[in-house]
């Protein structure tokens, strides 16, 4: 009974944290299949752990001694040890294969870009560094959730949606990246827009980019909703971010692109689009 417990608690734990700090996701877990739930409550507990390292430390040091932590957490889970932090019980629990531990550990590198000032050297770095966080992510809950390995187009198509979600909130995260002399804006202006204290400087410097940036998810966007691979019942429900996608799209557009300015959907919008999309199977 103990022993019961303490994976309940461990679930609520990641299921809070995920809820407060990655929202939009959160309300896609919401139309998952409650036996999947908690695994990834768990898989994106463990992503927040990491993707907040940065706001976490002081120095980029200190930051790369936490991501080791983890690494060093993913290799003892492969062997069965499981040291004593809910999030790391959570994932235990939801009994990763060999696959998703390697996806981890890829998405753990990928992080490690986060802990330095300077921006992505072009737009193929930035996409390449989308895919690698978001797009992976995906992956991983993707073999968590299936019952079966996934076929090779069902892992390109969930890629392809994080990749692009991860893109979009680049941009969206823009005006607090810049408050806080972070850059992911790719090149020469990336590193010009932070020498402004205007933000509308900021945009005009930075806007080249950000189109591209917004071009590359919207791309991604229209090709997943194009795709003809049409995931089983069970993963469906992590194409729902794509759904959100095209809401931030929309939005953006209607802002000029100008995530300063943006005005986003509201929740009871996109778990409206979400129930839709959910219904109707796409």
């Amino acid at each position: 009974m103990s022993s019961m417990m303490d994976a309940e608690k461990n679930t609520v734990f990641c299921r809070d944290m995920v809820q407060q700090d990655d929202r939009e996701r959160y309300e896609t877990v919401l139309f998952a299949p409650r036996a999947q739930q908690a695994r990834l409550w768990a898989l994106y507990a463990f992503n927040q752990e990491i993707a907040k390292t940065r706001e976490s430390v002081s120095e980029p040091t200190l930051g790369e001694i936490r991501l080791q932590w983890w690494r060093d957490v993913v290799a003892e889970l492969r062997v069965g040890t499981i040291r004593d932090h809910p999030v790391v019980a959570a994932l235990a629990a939801a009994q990763p294969s060999a696959a998703v531990f390697n996806v981890l550990e890829g998405l753990i590198d990928a992080r490690g870009r986060d802990l330095y000032d300077d921006g992505p050297t072009d737009q193929a770095a930035l996409e390449n560094y989308a895919v690698s966080v978001g797009g992976a992510l995906c992956e991983a809950a993707l073999r968590l959730c299936h019952s079966t390995e996934p076929q090779p187009e069902m892992i390109d198509i969930v890629r392809r949606g994080g990749g692009a979600w991860a893109m979009l909130g680049l941009v969206r995260a823009i005006p607090f990246h810049w408050a806080s002399n972070r850059n992911y804006v790719p090149g020469d202006k990336g590193l010009a827009s932070l020498a402004t204290t205007d933000a509308d400087k900021m945009f005009a410097l930075a806007k080249d980019s950000i189109d591209d940036m917004i071009g590359f998810a919207a791309a991604q966007y229209a090709s997943v909703k194009a795709s003809p691979v049409r995931l089983p019942s069970d993963v469906q429900h992590l194409l729902l971010l794509n759904v959100q996608l095209g809401l931030h799209i929309k939005a953006l557009t209607t802002a000029g692109n100008n995530p300063f300015k943006t005005r986003e959907p509201s929740a009871l919008r996109r778990l409206a689009k979400m129930m839709t999309a959910s219904v109707l199977g796409r």
